[in-house]
């Protein structure tokens, strides 16, 4: 039987932060898990801060990931001429690979420039299922926020 991703992702997370101390608290985490879901379509959001523990090609690759606009995909390749390393697409799938934040830094949004979706740490079905809520979101806001 398959381990639950949170738990996987609970795993990851306590060894990537040896020394940090986990503590889960739904009622203190809602007001960013709202800000984080709860998308306003609107370029004044607060932003988030993030601590992030990679190489600075990742953090290059990752800091061009947050750029992919909601509801948006781009290619690997993309990506690569972005950070201005055209030839660099294995490398750039390599750090997407290793986004630790994967919703938050959206690495969902890349895909094979022949449009097949690709790897996902959480799963194909999963990649297929946040892109579609987000194109859902798109699609609503679209139609009643005129």
């Amino acid at each position: 039987m398959p381990v639950p991703i949170i738990i996987v992702l609970r795993r990851q997370l306590k060894y990537s932060w040896k020394n940090a101390q986990l503590i889960e608290d739904p009622d203190a985490s809602r007001g960013l898990v709202n800000q984080i879901f709860n998308q306003s379509f609107t370029d004044e959001s607060v932003p988030l801060h993030l601590i992030l523990n990679g190489t600075n090609f990742q953090i290059k690759v990752w800091e061009a990931l947050i750029k992919i606009p909601f509801g948006a995909v781009v290619s690997y390749e993309e990506v690569a001429v972005q950070i201005g390393l055209p030839k660099a697409n294995r490398a750039v799938g390599s750090a997407v690979g290793k986004n630790p934040i994967s919703f938050i830094i959206p690495c969902h949004r890349v895909i094979r420039k022949n449009a097949e979706f690709g790897n996902y740490g959480g799963g194909p079905t999963r990649k297929k299922a946040i892109l579609g809520w987000e194109a859902a979101q798109m699609n609503f806001h679209a139609r009643f926020n005129k």
